[in-house]
């Protein structure tokens, strides 16, 4: 009781009101944590993990924090240091029974996903499970959702593991440059998250007033679209009910190099590709439980990441959403992902995710006493079928104490009904789909899975994308490598810059590519041409007088990005860099060291002004 009066101290460090809407909605039947399953290639010495992990963990206030709700919800809650924090408590060791197999590692995770937390503590924990599958470990972590989202949960993943198998006995936030932001993580006020949107329109209305009232406009009308939106009642399916405690965690593993090729082939984005496969699975699984699947459109929440230039390793939430239809009722999987892409770009065009921060922000307005139970009440509202959220992980390998990290799976935690969601993830060159499903709903998780790949296959198929290629051999003397090809001064845009400056960059450098990095320079992701002329393919007339497109002025690049981009490194060999262009269908390759900091750009005209130059070399003619 001390403690919950304490929280009412004006001077604590609060809550965020969308980091407390987790902790309203947190119940024995809906417990707000998402959490990972990594696999490794190997094992590690326990005691060495545990130093490693709470010294590293152990440095990020939050995670030496507890949140404490004051009485009758009357302010945020607040962070409160743990006067008995001890990364031991939080850190365990579990050996697998034997055989050791997949059903083993799967029974495990499922029982301690589903498992709640002690609120006394702080809430997180990391499992070190050894005997699988011939010598081999997993890692299981767990944190509840109002300490993190997706993206700071990724980046949380570079804190725990290294980028080399030789530099564990130093701590990352030394090594990457990210000391100063290790350091203070998780310490940053929340009122910029709260009101990221009014203050928005704020900073809008005072640079250009009429350009914020038609940014306002938008939103206000976004917002509206959103309630009438959540006013429609949904379609009842098998998938969705009243939740049980238990947890069934199944995922499905994919080349990456796929999923590249199928958005080459389909001119869409990946993340479209994969809403496109996790249509077909639920139309099969559905269709195959008896449920009438002929014209039904499912609900999905879409997580948008909206963490600003500057936040790396802030934690917290900073999301906004949309809500996407998965048109299950198109039997085809080519005009399943043509609608799907149709609809996501049209969520961007009515700038419904600008919508739901306005709202958001607004209700982080109101009055905590309002707010909090008012939170409660919408988790027993149900306005979306499922949730699909993606988060773009490492491009490169990762290391534990120097064992590599083969895979990487994202869970995602149920609530307000959803009885199955969907987290999704690359990493150096995979990529995770993995089903968090409601063991009383949804019994037969594995099905999900199994449909997941039948999906995918036969989307492929139907693009005609053939499956992954295999890497030539590592570059020789006589084999050049992208280090002689590429460009090293290279035009960058920022999260926030606009659609309008990026055009003009475009047209000013006569460039079809623009890489989107951070203030260190790591890669984010890609915007090209044919990102902007599709934004601005909704009724707004097609040319301005400039003769640029008119593009909504609410998107920034961070907006329409793709995000999980084919790279290339200096030292990777120039042949097998360019079969994965013709192979993905781009026209460049951003190239980038281990760490992810940007460093040059390979194009198509990279690739032609060297074979011009060597065609008719001696050499060649003799070769011809």
């Amino acid at each position: 009781m001390l403690n919950a009066l304490q929280a009412l101290d004006p001077r604590k460090d609060r809550l965020s009101p969308l980091d407390a809407a987790f902790l309203y909605l947190e119940g024995e039947e809906q417990l707000m944590h998402v959490g990972c399953v990594a696999l490794l290639d190997g094992q590690v010495p326990f005691d060495a993990f545990v130093e490693t992990q709470g010294r590293r963990l152990g440095q990020m206030p939050r995670y030496r924090q507890r949140p404490i709700r004051p009485p009758l919800d009357l302010v945020a809650p607040a962070w409160e240091d743990d006067p008995d924090f001890d990364p031991v408590h939080h850190i365990r060791h579990i050996t697998l029974p034997a055989p050791g197999g997949e059903a083993e590692l799967h029974r495990i995770v499922d029982d301690l996903f589903a498992a709640p937390f002690d609120p006394r503590h702080p809430l997180w924990e990391t499992y070190l499970i050894d005997g699988y599958l011939h010598g081999q470990s997993a890692i299981l972590s767990k944190v509840h959702h109002c300490m993190i989202d997706g993206v700071s949960g990724v980046q949380i993943l570079e804190v725990m593991t290294d980028a080399s198998p030789d530099t564990h006995a130093l701590p990352p936030a030394s090594q990457n440059g990210d000391g100063e932001a290790a350091a203070g993580a998780g310490v940053a006020s929340a009122a910029p998250v709260a009101t990221s949107a009014l203050s928005r329109f704020g900073r809008a209305a005072a640079a250009a007033p009429a350009g914020a009232l038609g940014l306002a406009r938008g939103a206000l009308e976004a917002a509206s679209v959103l309630g009438a939106f959540a006013r429609r009642p949904i379609p009842a399916l098998p998938i969705n009910g009243t939740l049980s405690s238990s947890r069934r965690i199944a995922w499905a593993t994919f080349a990456l190099d796929d999923f590249l090729a199928m958005r080459g082939a389909a001119g869409c984005k990946v993340n479209d590709v994969v809403l496109a496969v996790i249509a077909g699975a639920l139309r099969s699984y559905l269709h195959d439980h008896g449920a009438a699947v002929d014209g039904l459109g499912v609900r999905a929440l879409v997580p948008v990441n909206i963490r600003r230039a500057g936040e790396h390793l802030t934690l917290g939430n900073r999301v906004s959403a949309m809500f996407a239809t998965l048109p299950l009722g198109i039997a085809d999987p080519l005009d399943r992902l043509h609608a799907v892409a149709r609809d996501t770009r049209g969520l961007k065009d009515r700038g419904q995710q600008e919508g739901f921060e306005f709202v958001v922000s607004a209700a982080g307005a109101l009055p905590t006493s309002i707010g909090a139970p008012l939170t409660r009440l919408m988790g027993h509202w149900p306005v979306v079928h499922t949730v699909c959220t993606n988060v773009p992980g490492s491009r490169h390998p990762r290391y534990v104490l120097g064992c590599p990290v083969r895979e990487i799976h994202p869970i995602v935690p149920l609530a307000i009904g959803i009885g199955l969601g969907f987290a999704i993830m690359s990493y150096d060159g995979t990529l995770s789909i993995c089903a968090t499903a409601d063991a009383g709903l949804v019994p037969d998780a594995d099905a999900i899975t199994h449909a997941l790949t039948r999906s995918a296959d036969a989307l492929r198929e139907r693009l005609q994308a053939p499956a992954g290629h295999a890497p030539t051999p590592a570059a020789t003397d006589a084999a050049p490598t992208i280090a002689a090809f590429m460009t090293h001064h290279v035009e960058t845009l920022a999260p926030g810059d606009s659609l309008a400056w990026a055009w003009e960059i475009m047209r000013r450098h006569r460039i079809r590519h623009l890489p989107v990095v951070d203030a260190k320079r790591r890669l984010l992701g890609v915007v090209t041409h044919r990102d902007l002329l599709a934004v601005s393919e909704s009724g707004l007339p097609s040319r301005s007088d400039s003769g640029r497109p008119l593009l909504r002025p609410s998107l920034h690049a961070e907006d329409v990005m793709e995000t999980h981009a084919s790279t290339a490194t200096p030292t990777e060999a120039a042949a097998d860099a360019g079969r994965r262009m013709v192979h993905h269908k781009i026209g460049c390759l951003p190239v980038v060291e281990p760490g992810g900091r940007l460093v040059g750009i390979v194009t198509e005209e990279d690739f032609m002004r060297w074979a011009t130059e060597h065609m008719g070399s001696p050499q060649a003619v003799s070769e011809a």
